[in-house]
């Protein structure tokens, strides 16, 4: 009886300990389990403090620059508004900044001009015009990509329908600082081919833009970006734009071949100034039977300064002559010869009397243009008022001692336009 007890005793030992290792088993797990709870609000917390610390600093950020906008007398407002208005810290951006709606951007431009210039008769219609008629989307599409697309109307009504399409371009966002843009779109170079028309203060582009870059744009790809990741006083604020393009004026693009361009701007707060340097390397096509240098070079510097009310402005573009007009196929040059060269340049002053109203004054030449070979001198001066946040009104008179050709078709000497700009 006392053999069969122990036994008993044995076996129930034996069967509470076996039932007791799952349950000690499920206990450690449960206080891991618990455990790795504890962490993950721990982490949770942090995080949550972390988001709060830099919200609170984002709006102190916000209150700091909308008490600084609030405390600025309207006049020193109207002065940093001006003042961005010469540099333009965005030339040339990406799209990045902005998400691209079903709304498009609409440009409209009229203009009467009379008066032409002496031997310009063939070369200048003194009539109403409307000298842009342009629709816009642009934008981010997604966190990596963006498009462009622009219209411009005005090229139908004057039986040129093939220009039709002004921008047509996607974008890829590498990093904060690198974008990476394809298709068609203007040049990066110098400062008046990418400036804006609804922006410009004279009626047209410096007449060296006209004969080196007709159109301003061109088909390709381009890298472009800043230095501000290198987290150094010295590249900040230094900005890159380089890209391969089909070249020859835009349309007249035959010899197969790419240009290569590169352009490095960098801006300044203390003065407010920035330089800009632009460099193209590249080949263009040269008239049948006739051989030689067909090179496609050209450099150039630009500089724009402001300071209080008074801007500043000064550009000069030099290389090898061009062989072609702006035509869809190729339309040569009358003066054109193999390893001659052209240059050109503006030097420009505005004035800002009120928040609305602005004078200013420029000197352009061209030398060695390709369709007379000789030099074009122009000086412009004017006065425009803007009327209400987006239209504008100008006057501008012009002393030109001949004609200019190509894109150019301001060869009157009194010019009133009208534009409006709006969304």
């Amino acid at each position: 009886m006392k053999r069969l007890l122990i036994l008993f005793w044995l076996v129930s030992f034996s069967t509470i300990a076996i039932a007791q290792q799952p349950d000690e088993k499920l206990r450690e797990l449960e206080r891991k389990l618990d455990q790795a709870a504890g962490h993950i609000e721990q982490l949770s917390s942090i995080i949550e403090s972390l988001r709060a610390e830099i919200a609170n600093l984002k709006s102190e950020k916000g209150e700091t620059t909308t008490a600084r906008k609030s405390s600025l007398k309207p006049d020193e407002k109207s002065d940093g508004e001006f003042i961005e208005r010469i540099i333009e810290p965005q030339l040339g951006r990406s799209e990045r900044g902005r998400v691209i709606g079903p709304k498009p951007e609409v440009f409209i431009q009229a203009r009467y001009s009379v008066a032409p210039i002496r031997n310009a008769d063939s070369e200048f219609e003194p009539n109403i015009s409307l000298t842009r008629i342009e629709t816009r989307w642009a934008g981010k599409v997604s966190e990596r990509l963006g498009a462009g697309v622009e219209i411009q109307f005005h090229p139908a009504i004057d039986g040129s329908p093939e220009e039709l399409v002004n921008d047509a371009f996607i974008e890829y966002y590498l990093s904060d600082h690198v974008t990476v843009r394809a298709g068609q779109f203007i040049k990066p170079f110098g400062f008046e081919i990418q400036q804006s028309s609804s922006a410009r203060e004279s009626p047209e582009r410096g007449i060296f833009a006209g004969y080196f870059f007709p159109g301003q744009r061109d088909r390709g790809v381009m890298l472009m970006g800043d230095l501000d990741f290198l987290d150094h006083r010295a590249f900040r604020n230094i900005h890159y734009f380089l890209g391969a393009f089909n070249g020859n004026r835009f349309f007249a693009d035959n010899n197969r071949q790419m240009n290569f361009l590169a352009r490095v701007r960098k801006l300044f707060d203390h003065p407010r100034l920035s330089v800009g340097f632009s460099l193209q390397a590249g080949k263009q096509v040269l008239p049948d039977g006739v051989s030689g240098n067909d090179d496609e070079n050209i450099v150039g510097l630009d500089v724009q300064y402001a300071v209080g009310r008074l801007g500043l402005r000064g550009e000069i573009a030099s290389g090898n002559m061009p062989s072609t007009l702006l035509s869809i196929e190729p339309q040569f040059a009358p003066a054109f010869r193999p390893g001659a060269h052209s240059s050109g340049g503006y030097v420009f002053a505005t004035y800002s009397l009120t928040s609305r109203d602005n004078i200013y004054a420029r000197y352009d030449q061209f030398n060695n243009d390709p369709v007379t070979g000789k030099n074009t001198r122009a000086f412009n001066f004017g006065y425009f008022r803007s009327i209400g946040e987006m239209s504008r009104l100008s006057f501008d008179y012009q002393f030109k001692n001949r004609p200019s050709f190509n894109d150019d078709a301001l060869n009157g000497r009194f010019h009133i336009t009208w534009d409006i700009e709006f969304q």
